[in-house]
């Protein structure tokens, strides 16, 4: 397995666009959410820290490299749509992007992923058709899983 690398600018959102071809022609498989909290054996109550709330998500597509792995550290917010009437779950294209002033406090800076362009400052999150898959989260590493 490929080592994770980090996106912390432009460049590297570029570089993953060009390594995972823009994720066309893809579609979200898997992901597995972890907050850090846990439960003790003295039944206390242990909260994780920003950094421990984590999203890992897994896309393949119908070309090569087939499977990628992304990494979402100091999770946000995750909009996940599931079966749509007449609307098919495949990806044309996704779009990453650093936001600014989501949120007050540390990061300023947010890195966002979504299956269409939008803005975060303006989140709907009814329950309508078509709807739109997100993820907002402090940082987002990623690897080929080839």
């Amino acid at each position: 397995m490929k080592e994770w690398k980090e996106i912390k600018t432009q460049e590297d959102i570029e570089e993953l666009y060009d390594a995972y071809g823009g994720f066309h022609d893809g579609c979200l498989i898997h992901a597995v959410f972890q907050s850090g909290t846990s439960v003790d054996e003295k039944l206390t109550m242990c909260f994780g820290n920003a950094e421990e709330y984590t999203l890992r998500v897994t896309f393949e597509r119908q070309w090569r490299p087939k499977t990628l792995e992304m990494n979402f550290i100091g999770l946000r917010q995750f909009h996940l749509v599931g079966a749509e009437d007449n609307y098919p779950p495949d990806l044309f294209e996704a779009y990453i992007t650093f936001a600014e002033g989501l949120l007050p406090g540390e990061p300023k800076r947010l890195i966002v992923w979504s299956d269409v362009p939008f803005d975060p400052k303006n989140l709907h999150n009814g329950i309508e058709e078509p709807s739109d898959t997100y993820i907002i989260a402090n940082r987002l590493q990623w690897r080929l899983a080839e």
